[in-house]
This record gives structure tokens, sequence and C-alpha cells, in this order.
């Protein structure tokens, strides 16, 4: 999927991915919660500002929001703004990874990769986890999520994987995962509802492969140590093993 499609896609987004991060939570403050007020975390794909906004309940830390897509920025800027604790704590960086990574802070404390390696190839995750190691402090953490690669499914295209539903006033809104067939792709139709009328549906093809832990661990430069943690969440630390704090870190 590129930026682009995201015009259309994040009319959509935040309807199924609240549940994702409320599950992740747990993992976040286990993270993150030590870390202090003059700390960094820098939350790679921040896309609409779910995550940051999990993220920035779950610790003290300065964030620094990276975004490529204009359309998800605007949502996560709006956010941000419209909270006063986000808005005194949070900075949103416009452009992609590793390229435009130039207004984070050179030393970081901590990183967040929450459901967007699949985005990724493998050349600019590489490229993403070098820039990652060589600016996280000693005893830095990172937190990523990966999924299992899954065997392809008997079916034809357009076969419907999983529907995950959302009702919203007199709307349900449905997200249809489907078959592609073809590695590397995903494809979604997401349907607006009323009663037994169908309003409307839009439709989205782009790039996502499932990033599995062993991938991240094979991706990470020397500096960095993989720990899987539970079922789809890993930990990345720097390999000195020491936690990372500030002298004013929540105790």
């Amino acid at each position: 999927m590129t930026w682009e499609n995201y015009e259309r896609l994040a009319e959509f987004h935040d309807l199924f991915m609240t549940e994702a991060w409320e599950r992740l939570r747990p993992r976040v403050r286990s993270a993150l919660a030590h870390l202090g007020e003059t700390s960094v975390v820098v939350e790679i794909g921040a896309g609409s500002g779910i995550g940051t906004r999990t993220i920035a309940a779950e610790t003290r830390a300065r964030i620094f929001a990276v975004e490529p897509a204009l359309v998800m920025r605007s949502i996560l800027t709006a956010r941000v703004a419209d909270h006063p604790q986000l808005a005194d704590r949070v900075t949103v960086v416009a452009g992609s990874v590793p390229d435009d990574l130039g207004e984070v802070p050179a030393g970081i404390d901590a990183f967040v990769c929450a459901h967007m390696l699949g985005h990724l190839d493998r050349e600019t995750r590489r490229g993403l986890f070098a820039w990652l190691g060589s600016h996280l402090r000693p005893g830095g953490v990172g937190l990523v999520t990966t999924q299992e690669r899954p065997e392809a499914p008997a079916g034809r295209d357009g076969d419907t994987l999983l529907v995950e539903t959302r009702t919203i006033g007199d709307y349900e809104y449905r997200a249809h995962h489907l078959r592609t067939g073809r590695p590397g792709r995903h494809s979604s139709r997401y349907e607006v509802w009323r009663g037994s009328t169908l309003v409307r549906s839009e439709s989205f093809e782009g790039r996502w492969e499932a990033v599995t832990a062993g991938d991240v661990a094979a991706d990470l430069p020397p500096s960095l140590a993989l720990e899987v943690v539970a079922s789809g969440v890993a930990l990345i630390r720097s390999r000195d093993g020491r936690p990372s704090r500030d002298r004013r870190a929540a105790r």
C-alpha cells in the first residue's frame, strides 16, 4: 500500500485499530513506564495517533511520532493538538524512514514499531534498524509487533479471509481482508451498511508482508538483540543490557 492509498483508507483506519492497541498496552507499559520526562521515545509509523495516545498514557517521556502519509499525519497532529498533555510532549515528524529521521534527537531511549513493519521491504527495515541501533542510548529498548507467515490459504483471489465489524450511529462498518494469492500484497474492502442496505464500499490493495520475529532478528545490526516476549510482540535492546533511565524517571 502506498502512502497515497491512505487518503481513502484513513476514514476507516481508526475503527479497526483501537482493539489492537489496547491488547498491546500492557507491553507498552512494561517497556516504557520507567522512562522519565527527559527521555525520548520515537514512534515509527505513528499513523493517526491511536498508538501515540497509548504510548503517552504509559510513559512520561517525550515522544517523536514519525508518519509519512499526509492524511494520517493530519489526523495525528489534530489529535495531539486537542489534548494538552499530548501537545506538551509529542512532536509530529513528517517523512519516511530512515531517510527523514533528521528531526529526531541524536540520542533516543526507546522506540516503537507497531503494526507497520509489513509496509517496509527488507532493505528499508535494515536501514531503519541500523539508524535506531546507532541512536539508541545504552540500555535503551524498542518494542515491535510481528506476525507469523501464514500458509497460502485455499481459494480464489478476492475470497474473504477475515471480517471485522464496528457500529457507529445508524451505520455498520465492515472490514473485509481478502486473499490476493500474491506474496507481499494485501487487499481489503471496507463497506458501510445501514441495516441490510449497502451504502458504499471502498477497496484497497498495496504492499504488506508478514514480518516474523526471525525476520526482525535477521535485520538487526550487531548492537541490537531481539527478545520475544509474547505472541506477535518482541523487545529490542541495546546489548549492554542496562535499563535506560533519566534522573527524573518514574518511580
